[in-house]
């Protein structure tokens, strides 16, 4: 493997940081199921904040999970980059789109909660209206994921084709 860039470094240490957060958020979300599952929120043992969240169980168990897959994703884009031989330019739009897929995500997952269409579209729909979370959950994840979906491809092209032929030539 080539050494790794300077910049890529940094970069690599900051997405990592942002994994990270990520993965704090899914485990607010996880506080936030189980306030929801009790119907508010123990302080200490038989004293209780009685409160009901919106949304459903379902949405905000995925609240939990959802951060949590999409750390990993974010986390593992910043430790794989390096092995694809790409310019710091590339490495840096990549990492960046990832990160912001996964951030978008998060939203998505606390924003539909709040949703009566779960953030599944940006108006009625055969789930429910829509209002202003509709729009918060639905817009940068759909945005982002449709930039990421682009990213990955190419990422993934490059690991499976460019990368094996630079390595080949490098043998000759």
């Amino acid at each position: 493997m080539a050494p790794v860039s300077p910049k890529q470094n940094a970069l690599r240490r900051t997405w990592i940081g942002h994994g990270i957060l990520i993965l704090t958020s899914g485990l607010v979300g996880g506080l936030l199921a189980s306030t929801f599952i009790l119907g508010g929120l123990e302080i200490y043992p038989g004293r209780f904040i009685n409160f009901q969240l919106p949304g459903t169980e379902s949405g905000w168990l995925k609240t939990h999970t959802g951060p949590i897959s999409n750390s990993m994703m974010v986390i593992v884009l910043a430790l794989g980059i390096p092995h694809l031989q790409l310019s710091d330019s590339e490495a840096e739009w990549a990492g960046w789109v990832i990160t912001a897929a996964g951030w978008a995500n998060v939203g998505f997952y606390f924003f539909a909660n709040f949703s009566p269409n779960r953030g599944m579209a940006y108006g009625p729909s055969q789930i429910g209206p829509a209002n202003v979370f509709s729009i918060l959950a639905l817009g940068p994840t759909f945005v982002t994921n449709l930039i990421a979906l682009v990213t990955l491809v190419r990422l993934g092209y490059t690991a499976v084709f460019k990368s094996a032929a630079k390595n080949n030539k490098e043998k000759v």
